[in-house]
């Protein structure tokens, strides 16, 4: 067999009970490399970062994100391409986008970045977008790596406008955000589609780890333009896509004909796990063995000049007489399922603070926390009940509880354990 990609799936339940009417189950998809290489011809990167100088990045904050840059031009070698915005009240191009030849210069340059000023991050965005497609890369991995800690004002619709037309055109987006002055629901917003993601830095000391990792993350890809086609049979439904691993977030599904979802998934690091959880609507079955869902994954490994590669299951399910199912959820299926439904709890809490029901709102919260405590997260079922409390005695929650719940729910906390073996 070639090498490719791989797909396993597991189901919630072994078996389902013959019904008459339609049953949920959940499926957990895991994807795996096969017949690799070990070592892959590391892909050109075009790496442009978009760093937030407002007069709150004074001091520490951006010592360490000149240091952490700095760093990143290390990583880099002469085939990939870097380039530095910065903006405050403006937007300014510091390191125009170049191949990394003269990394003593690129250092000299990151190192003159002052603080001052107020925050528009579209400015930034724009600027960083038209630097970024510069190079002429015929192939590669091209992601803009933004950093703010303070709010945007007024340009926020534009912001996201930005976001999806650099993801439109191959080009990903990582959005961290440090402190807790930055607007969180703005950042997951324009992270909200393939080949990029959002993380919330709790320490300026973690900025350079945080950085590092991310371009190792880049260097790792060996898979690109990765799709999911989901065919479901008559009578059946997909309801939801969510991936679980390396993070917890919901992916966009569009039904493109009848009982057919397709989902983008974009890029794929080898130095992280790929899962997914769906939740399916199962049409009423008599007893006996039933397909249910084609499953059927195309992609790129550009390393290998291969194009246009398929992989594909077909998936089954047992339909027992009700009285000989056993009702217990597959171990590994609940791990995922615990933390999914403890991230969508606190989802919604969210939104019913927003909507003014702050009774509803601190009991998802405190449903999470119940969710995660049973899950064996403590610590973060802990700061969940606290932040409860405070909701319901003063109607508030803070700004640091906040985003420690919904980062700490979806594994994208700096420094956190989001890659638990199960």
């Amino acid at each position: 067999m070639g090498p490719g990609i791989q797909l396993r799936s597991t189901l919630s339940r072994s078996a389902l009970g013959e019904s008459n009417e339609q049953q949920l189950i959940y499926v957990l998809l895991e994807m795996s490399a096969q017949g690799l290489p070990t070592t892959l011809p590391k892909l050109p990167l075009n790496l442009c970062l978009v760093i937030d100088r407002s007069s709150s990045m004074r001091g520490e904050r951006l010592m360490q994100v000149k240091e952490a840059a700095q760093r990143i031009v290390d990583q880099l070698s002469e085939e990939d391409y870097f380039g530095l915005v910065t903006f405050n009240d403006r937007a300014e191009v510091v390191v125009a986008a170049q191949r990394v030849r003269n990394k003593a210069d690129l250092k000299r340059m990151i190192g003159s970045v002052e603080a001052a000023g107020g925050t528009e991050m579209a400015t930034g965005l724009a600027l960083a977008l038209q630097e970024i497609q510069r190079p002429m890369l015929t192939r590669g991995v091209s992601r803009m790596l933004l950093l703010t800690d303070g709010r945007t004002y007024g340009d926020e619709g534009r912001c996201v406008e930005i976001a999806r037309r650099a993801q439109s055109r191959g080009i990903g987006l990582t959005a961290l955000g440090i402190g807790n002055e930055w607007n969180e629901d703005l950042l997951e917003t324009m992270a909200a589609r393939e080949n990029s993601r959002t993380q919330y830095i709790t320490s300026a000391q973690e900025i350079a780890h945080v950085f590092s990792d991310e371009v190792k993350r880049m260097h790792a890809v060996f898979a690109q333009e990765i799709a999911l086609q989901v065919d479901v049979r008559p009578g059946g439904l997909l309801r939801s896509l969510d991936r679980v691993r390396p993070f917890i977030a919901p992916m966009p599904i569009a039904e493109e004909k009848e009982r057919s979802w397709a989902a983008t998934i974009g890029e794929w690091s080898g130095t992280e796990v790929q899962a997914f959880l769906l939740e399916v609507v199962v049409p009423a079955f008599s007893a006996g063995d039933h397909p249910l869902l084609r499953l059927q994954m195309t992609y790129s490994l550009p390393g290998m000049n291969l194009h246009q590669q398929r992989a594909e299951i077909v998936l089954r399910v047992a339909v027992r007489p009700a009285d000989e199912v056993s009702y217990e959820v597959d171990a590994t299926v609940k791990h995922w399922l615990e933390r999914l439904v403890a991230y969508r709890l606190q989802a919604s809490a969210w939104q019913h603070v927003e909507d003014g029901r702050l009774e509803e709102a601190t009991r998802r919260l405190q449903m999470a926390g119940t969710r995660l405590f049973e899950a064996g997260e403590v610590d973060l079922a802990r700061t969940v009940q606290e932040e409860a409390t405070r909701l319901l005695r003063s109607g508030q929650t803070s700004a640091e509880g906040r985003k420690r719940i919904k980062y700490g729910t979806r594994g994208l906390v700096a420094g956190s354990e989001n890659e638990r073996e199960v």
